[in-house]
């Protein structure tokens, strides 16, 4: 496995306390970084920080598809310390459903969650990582997003929209 360095770097990680998330956390956690979980399930974090049993490993409840949330805590986070890690690893899967029958607010929620909590991550956190001349973005997308997957629209095209969002 590589190793690496990411001693004295703040990293947040959405969705961070399950999956994916998780194994992200676990990762920068063992590579020397302090990561900050953003998630909405506090079951979840429990029984991950229990399971990582880190000093370095700390939580905050956000909603990412609530940008004013989003904001405030970027705000409240890096009055104390730079963030210089972003992975913007959320997301749900919504229905397995035919486009004629998707209801609409599933469609609506899938993308909020899926794309444009990407796109308020980013704002809120850019600005920032300017300022202190250093910042990388991780943007978890989908093969789903390349090649779409059957009865999953509103998934593969939030995962879509985050790959060209993030080109």
């Amino acid at each position: 496995m590589v190793n690496f360095d990411l001693n004295n770097r703040v990293a947040i990680v959405t969705g961070g306390a399950r999956g994916f998330g998780f194994s992200i956390t676990k990762r920068f956690l063992d590579s020397g970084a302090e990561v900050i979980i953003w998630d909405i399930d506090i079951k979840a974090i429990d029984e991950s920080l229990k399971k990582l049993s880190s000093e370095k490993c700390s939580y905050k409840v956000v909603d990412v598809t609530n940008f004013k949330e989003i904001y405030k805590n970027i705000e409240n986070i890096t009055k104390d310390k730079k963030v210089d890690i972003l992975v913007n690893n959320a997301g749900i899967a919504g229905k397995n459903e035919k486009v004629w029958n998707y209801p609409n607010d599933e469609w609506l929620k899938v993308i909020n969650h899926d794309l444009n909590s990407v796109f308020y991550c980013c704002k809120a956190i850019v600005p920032h990582m300017i300022n202190n001349n250093y910042g990388r973005i991780i943007n978890i997308a989908s093969i789903a997003g390349k090649e779409g997957n059957p009865n999953a629209s509103a998934y593969s095209a939030a995962k879509a929209g985050v790959i060209g969002f993030t080109k």
